[in-house]
């Protein structure tokens, strides 16, 4: 709820809990030096905005109540410990007593008197002011400093001696600093007396104007133009991504996600920066358009050790960050591509929306990078930082835009403060704007048509997006203009229809705005060998021109082009025999061809002499037997082969060995047979590890161990999940990468899907396995 509310609404909860609940709203006026003009208009608009989040709400007498939980997010507020009745409220009467008399004040006779009379004094700034004036030497630097610094030099001033410690004591024995009445830990000083040492000037920071960022003149029309273009290119880099992961699925690595290597092949081939690479899988991943095909990815739950990163478990299919195999289109994908180019942008914008993290951060905050696709730390902060860029973009006056990015990423921390910055980011919010203004959502340093329509997309206005994008946005070209320089030029997005029919027959050299396809002989001969004759060929490019005109009218390189290939394709013709026959009297091949009860041969006879049959050797000559002819096998070099059945024996039996001598022993006795018998009727079984101390959190874990190892036996799972729940050492079976197999002895497990981590005692040290690799669990070895 907080990170949805600006800079002052912030500061002004945060100067509500220093003052305490509840407080007067004069007193907060001059806390936040808000008593007159913009300032207090812009602190009745704060308070406003946090009485409708239920944040905050008057009482009487004009007395301002908020919520207790505020205090957890501000256990300090402006750097401002509890006031002093609450810090002495454990005080024993006689220290009361003590700090009263020497403070020359008062001393009542009961405790709760005492603490109100010190209460009361203390709420006198002057009456403070010139308590530290008149202090010994020393006090007054120390205190003045503690109020500034905090907790550590408050933690010094307990353990200092000398001159520092004779001060801190002065003070504490007055209550100017306050020690847990444990009698250890750093003390504490009062509020009073550090808004009193703070001095009569001294305001809490107040914000009610946002900041103003460097603008320029821009207008309506150059709005929409920039918005237009930068969405269309996007939109033109998606599918060029998504048909390019549909015709060469990118490879997923071992760990998880699209690492470097395949994010270079898609954007070389596509000609598209890595972040739009990055941004384009992981929003058709979120929209259901792009799916793991390795092995099945199980819920993180909350397993022992915890997981290091969490995301939410996909439905659709298995999960990229499984590791292994490949990265496929679905079903949806088709879909998708039949859409027209507002409808493609509109779904992609919208996953982006919703997602849990910033696509294009490519390094953590230990500066470690990560792959595409592999899931991340979610934080609800990055939807409010989108938010805040768009509110942000949608703030400033009409005909203007921010002249910098940097000076917009300001604009939007004022607008969403507590919001975390990334890493990268050189500026605030400098990669989440960079989105944006890919998408089109903000252009020229302003919120674009598509931006402002996205903020108002709601349950009351579903399609607000999709249709402002399919007014601004031009529809899908079915049309190219074929060139006598065997160049096929579209302009705009292409349909699915047309892409198909040009990437099949011509090679994509550009895309974008406008893409290129140029016509060759391995193109057409490619559409040839689908399956088009070189007429229907023809006839498609002529439909698509725009021109028109027929077949005739067909640029005449092109036309030439077709008829050549065509002229050369398929004079060899190649295909898989079963076995060839041939022999000299062509009348009794003939006779085989045309036998009724030869046709499951499927004979073909392709020249007088020859036979093509589509069964093996053995099976024709066997046929052929059987119907009275007298076939020979042949050679490649040409001999007959001569056909001898071995003759059946048995195999020769292993010599009989000697037993060795052993001494003659005597039968045992009933009665050794009898105790034997008991012992074992008697002895309890010992129980299986995997069968014991099982509750709800090893259930938990023997399911995600179960799909993510799905080679282990059930008994072996159970084990597994067993020893990582009560904390027992295992033995397992692993195959390393090289193939090698080892037996493991593996203690403080933690499990990571797709990684079990442990203490190997085999090689004295932690190490990672996979779980795909362990091939079996057994109890741990001695």
């Amino acid at each position: 709820m907080l990170r949805r509310l600006p800079l002052p609404c912030l500061q002004t909860a945060e100067a509500l809990v220093a003052i305490g609940s509840p407080g007067s709203r004069a007193e907060l006026a001059q806390l936040l030096d808000a008593a007159t003009g913009e300032r207090a208009a812009g602190l009745d608009t704060a308070l406003q905005a946090l009485a409708g989040q239920a944040l905050v709400w008057p009482g009487e007498q004009g007395l301002l109540h908020w919520v207790p939980a505020l205090r957890q997010v501000w256990p300090s507020a402006l750097g401002l410990e509890p006031p002093v009745a609450e810090l002495l409220a454990d005080a024993t009467s006689e220290e009361l007593r003590s700090m009263l008399a020497l403070l020359r004040l008062r001393v009542p006779v009961a405790k709760r008197q005492r603490l109100e009379v010190l209460t009361e004094r203390f709420a006198d700034r002057a009456w403070l002011t010139a308590v530290v004036a008149g202090a010994p030497p020393g006090v007054g630097p120390l205190l003045a400093e503690s109020s500034q610094s905090g907790v550590a030099l408050r933690a010094l001033a307990v353990s200092a001696s000398g001159e520092t410690g004779r001060a801190a004591r002065w003070a504490r024995e007055r209550g100017l600093l306050v020690r847990a009445h444990h009698g250890y830990g750093p003390a504490r000083m009062p509020a009073e007396v550090t808004l009193a040492l703070r001095g009569p000037n001294w305001h809490a920071p107040f914000d009610p104007k946002p900041p103003e960022p460097e603008l320029v003149g821009i207008s309506a029309a150059e709005v929409e133009r920039e918005t237009v273009s930068a969405a269309t290119a996007f939109g033109a880099q998606a599918a060029s991504v998504l048909a390019e992961c549909a015709a060469r699925p990118p490879v997923l690595l071992k760990t998880g996600g699209v690492g470097p290597r395949e994010l270079g092949r898609l954007g070389k081939q596509t000609q598209c920066s890595e972040a739009v690479v990055r941004l384009v899988l992981e929003s058709a991943f979120a929209a259901g358009l792009l799916v793991g095909a390795g092995d099945s990815a199980p819920t993180r739950t909350g397993v022992k050790g915890g997981p290091r990163r969490v995301v939410a478990p996909s439905k659709r299919a298995p999960d990229p960050e499984a590791g292994g195999g490949l990265l496929a289109v679905t079903p949806a994908y088709d879909a998708w591509a039949e859409r027209d180019p507002a409808g493609q942008l509109v779904e992609l914008t919208l996953a982006w929306w919703t997602l849990p993290f910033t696509p294009t951060a490519t390094q953590d905050r230990d500066g470690k990078s990560w792959p595409a696709l592999i899931s991340r730390p979610t934080s609800p902060g990055c939807r409010h930082a989108r938010r805040g860029v768009l509110t942000a973009a949608g703030r400033l006056p009409d005909g203007y835009g921010a002249a910098r990015s940097a000076g917009l990423g300001r604009l939007a921390g004022w607008h969403r403060p507590l919001v975390d910055q990334l890493p990268q980011d050189s500026t605030p919010f400098a990669l989440v704007i960079h989105e944006a203004e890919l998408l089109g959502l903000v252009a020229r340093g302003t919120l674009s048509p598509l931006g402002t329509a996205l903020a108002a997309q709601s349950a009351e206005q579903p399609d607000a997006l999709l249709d402002r994008a399919g007014r601004l946005l031009p529809a899908a070209a079915d049309r190219a203009r074929l060139g006598t320089d065997l160049t096929a030029v579209v302009t705009g997005p292409p349909t699915a229809a047309l892409a198909a029919l040009l990437d099949a027959a011509a090679e994509r050299e550009s895309r974008g705005t406008a893409s290129v396809w140029r016509f060759t002989p391995a193109g057409v001969r490619r559409a040839l060998d689908a399956g088009r004759t070189p007429q229907a060929l023809a006839e498609e490019l002529a439909a698509i021109s725009v021109t028109g005109g027929g077949v005739a009218q067909l640029p005449q390189p092109l036309a030439y082009l077709i008829s050549d290939t065509a002229r050369r394709h398929g004079r060899i013709r190649v295909l898989e025999p079963g076995c060839v026959l041939h022999g000299t009297d062509p009348g009794l091949l003939a006779e085989l061809a045309a036998h009724r009860r030869l046709t499951t041969l499927r004979l073909r006879l392709l020249a007088p002499t020859v036979l093509l049959s589509a069964a093996g050797p053995e099976s024709t000559l066997a046929a052929l037997r059987a119907e009275g002819y007298a076939p020979v096998a042949e050679g490649h070099d040409g001999t007959v082969q001569v056909e001898r059945a071995p003759a059946e024996r048995a195999l020769p039996l292993p010599a009989q060995r000697r037993a060795p001598g052993r001494p003659a022993r005597g039968a045992p006795a009933a009665e050794e047979l009898r105790a034997l018998a008991h012992r074992l009727l008697t002895a309890p079984s010992a129980p299986d590890p995997a069968d014991c101390e099982v509750d709800e959190r090893t259930e938990e874990t023997a399911e995600a161990l179960a799909v993510r190892a799905q080679q282990l036996t059930p008994s072996a799972v159970r084990r597994l999940a067993s020893a990582i729940r009560f904390e027992r050492a295992v033995t397992i079976a692993y195959q390393s990468p090289s193939g090698d197999r080892t037996m493991r002895t593996l203690s403080e497990l933690e499990f990571d899907p797709p990684f079990l981590y442990g203490w190997c005692h085999l090689s004295d040290g932690h190490e990672e396995f996979a779980l795909s690799r362990i091939q079996d669990v057994l109890p741990a070895r001695g």
